[in-house]
């Protein structure tokens, strides 16, 4: 998408249609009044009547028959003055570019007025503008916004840096999206390679047989049961600095469950189970782009979870690359286990704070929905940082206790730890626990549990159904914050 800055009236933008957003039980004023004079008070118009209330991500279009330069007008509904907040900013834009793309339309310009800043107008518009259809032979209309016009004053930093972020989350949703048959542990790895290549970032990838020999037993554990090779892979970024943030990411590229075999219905959207470590590549991707004054070190393990001839077995021991022995339990709790050696590993690299997003537990959906992802972890001022920064990129999180008590749901009676709970309930938690067995008290780490918010089950008025690249926006705010 081109993204253009103007400073031309609104009568002289040549668009397809121009978006102005509106709060509800609001009237236009200004350059909007000045405008709606112009469309023979249209808007005006269409406000008394009652077609247009203001409500969020309502969108009515309104026709110019000519009278101005731009064919129509998209008034786009911002809530209540009082609710509005970043998120809102980016969701009520892309509205606006959802229902341009359905109508076939390539060209808009987004009024930025009431409160919407140009990073938020952008991210929103080009993560609205993103086609699913990634293997369709004929498509239903022709989709994709080509220009998007910004009505204001506007620095151009500000619009490359919002196109780096959101053309990347973009590149994770697709990469999410892809079939397990083309984004296999292989071809997450090539990826990684590019990334090092074009960015100059150091990697290393250690395969299954070397993982094994090197001692890590829960990660080759759970990659036996495929035929198709499994890695970890670890890139670095070395921008200065004393700190060095860790992000891990679980890669299961295709979760069937294992032994523990899921039900056939929506098995085929597992292959989303490696949503968290196509973010952690989004991630040094942009980090690769923007050169941020920080050292990042990134660990993801590649793997899938299939039922094999060597597959593990429910009552199998595995000894993890920090020497503690795991039950399982269940081998569809396989997320934790591969992560507990990435954790182990990108300590041992010399991390200071670490951060890991997984789609770890169908629980996290039970407890907040798909509106939310659960953050947990071990140091409370580590974790309020991250809130902030999710609140500033308009993705929400919602903190969840782990007290004393919570680690007696991986108590195990043969070895260290079980990798699921003997009893239902704190399903979030009882993985967040296990997965703090794996880190050193004393580093700071945060798990976000991303299993409701990495993919949609249906369209929103913003977003297409699927991947959703949750987590990324979080991460660069939170290095930009310092």
């Amino acid at each position: 998408m081109r993204i253009i800055e103007t400073r031309e009236k609104l009568e002289k933008i040549t668009a397809d249609s121009i978006v102005i957003p509106l709060f509800q039980g609001e009237k236009p004023l200004g350059e909007v009044e000045k405008f709606s004079k112009m469309v023979s008070g249209s808007i005006y118009e269409a406000i008394n009547l009652g077609d247009f209330k203001g409500k969020l991500y309502e969108v009515t279009s309104i026709y110019t028959h000519g009278k101005v330069s731009a064919s129509r007008v998209f008034l786009v509904g911002a809530g209540k003055r009082g609710d509005f907040d970043s998120r809102a900013a980016r969701n009520i834009i892309g509205a606006a570019v959802r229902r341009a793309t359905k109508l076939n339309l390539k060209k808009i310009a987004v009024y930025l007025g009431n409160k919407i800043k140009p990073e938020e107008a952008i991210e929103g518009a080009v993560l609205a503008n993103y086609d699913p259809g990634i293997h369709k032979t004929k498509k239903e209309n022709s989709g994709e916004i080509e220009e998007l016009s910004l009505i204001g004053r506007v620095d151009k930093k500000v619009i490359k840096k919002a196109l780096i972020i959101a053309e990347s989350t973009n590149w994770i949703r697709k990469m999410i999206h892809e079939p397990g048959n083309i984004v296999s542990p292989k071809e997450m790895v090539e990826q990684a390679k590019k990334l090092a290549t074009e960015y100059k970032l150091d990697l290393e990838v250690i395969d299954e047989k070397d993982a094994a020999k090197r001692g890590f037993g829960a990660f080759a554990g759970i990659a036996k049961g495929s035929d198709e090779p499994s890695f970890i892979v670890c890139l670095k970024y070395k921008g200065g600095g004393k700190e060095t943030l860790g992000v891990v990411g679980k890669g299961v590229t295709f979760d069937s469950g294992g032994i523990s075999l899921k039900r056939a219905e929506k098995m085929h959207e597992m292959k989303m189970d490696m949503a968290g470590a196509a973010v952690c590549l989004g991630f040094m991707k942009v980090v690769g782009e923007l050169r941020p004054k920080i050292n990042v070190t990134m660990v993801t393990p590649f793997t899938e979870n299939l039922p094999g001839g060597h597959a593990l077995k429910p009552g199998d021991i595995l000894t993890s690359l920090s020497g503690k022995t795991i039950e399982i339990l269940s081998t569809d709790a396989e997320g934790r286990v591969v992560l507990a050696d990435a954790l182990t590993y990108t300590q041992k690299l010399g991390v200071t704070k670490i951060i890991d997003l997984a789609t770890l537990t169908g629980a996290v959906e039970i407890a907040l929905g798909s509106e939310a992802a659960a953050i947990l972890g071990n140091k409370e001022t580590f974790m309020k940082q991250i809130e902030e920064a999710a609140t500033k990129a308009g993705e929400r999180l919602w903190q969840l206790p782990i007290y004393p008590e919570h680690k007696e749901l991986i108590k195990n009676e043969i070895a260290d730890l079980a990798n699921i709970p003997s009893s239902r309930g704190a399903g979030v938690i009882a993985g967040a626990v296990f997965l703090q067995e794996f880190v050193d008290d004393k580093i700071p780490w945060a798990h976000l549990d991303i299993a409701a918010t990495a993919w949609l089950d249906s369209e929103t008025p913003y977003l297409a159904k699927g991947p959703t690249g949750f987590g990324l926006r979080t991460l660069v705010e939170l290095i930009d914050a310092g």
